[in-house]
């Protein structure tokens, strides 16, 4: 997985739900998962037109309490499938871990990170080393990156990466014989 991402940060305030702020509430019960049928759909209550303008490399930049609610996954989905990250100043526990299970690049304990950038501002993010740079006031911070066991649980494609990779190592070996 590459950690490093470069594009246009997407800032965001305090307090952003998972329902009805990432996503529509409808979606989230409805437990649609297809990314493509998410994707349309990523932010457009706080939003508008939000997907339309995102690219691959772009990251979501979010204030205190972000991706609060229920731990509803479907907006990590599709940011994952999009090819966005997300860096906030604070995050649930639980949408963090929802994040992680996604396959999410994301880092939280992000302080001051919504005064270090305006929407639109170009940006370069190394997700494993914590390295966060402003392209458009050539300005460089260091946060706290997120745990490598996490990082691990992210690069394998979150919970069901894991899965699929421990289904293959189980399937290749051999099952013990049984003595008479």
């Amino acid at each position: 997985m590459n950690w490093v991402f470069r594009g246009r940060a997407h800032k965001f305030g305090d307090g952003v739900p998972l329902d009805d702020g990432f996503i529509p509430f409808r979606l989230a019960i409805g437990r649609v998962t297809d990314a493509q049928k998410l994707i349309p759909h990523l932010f457009e209550d706080v939003r508008p037109g939000f997907a339309e303008r995102a690219k691959a490399g772009d990251v979501v930049i979010g204030g205190s309490d972000f991706a609060g609610g229920k731990p509803h996954a479907q907006g990590f989905i599709a940011l994952q499938a999009m090819g966005i990250g997300v860096i906030c100043e604070s995050m649930p526990y639980n949408s963090l871990r929802a994040g992680v299970s996604s396959g999410l690049a994301f880092m939280t304990g992000c302080a001051g990170i919504t005064e270090f950038f305006d929407d639109g501002d170009g940006i370069e993010v190394d997700f494993a080393s914590g390295r966060v740079a402003n392209l458009t006031r050539n300005e460089t911070r260091s946060y706290p990156p997120l745990n490598p066991d996490l990082r691990a649980i992210i690069a394998a494609g979150g919970s069901r990466g894991v899965l699929r990779q421990w289904w293959s190592e189980k399937q290749a070996t051999p099952a013990p014989e049984t003595q008479p």
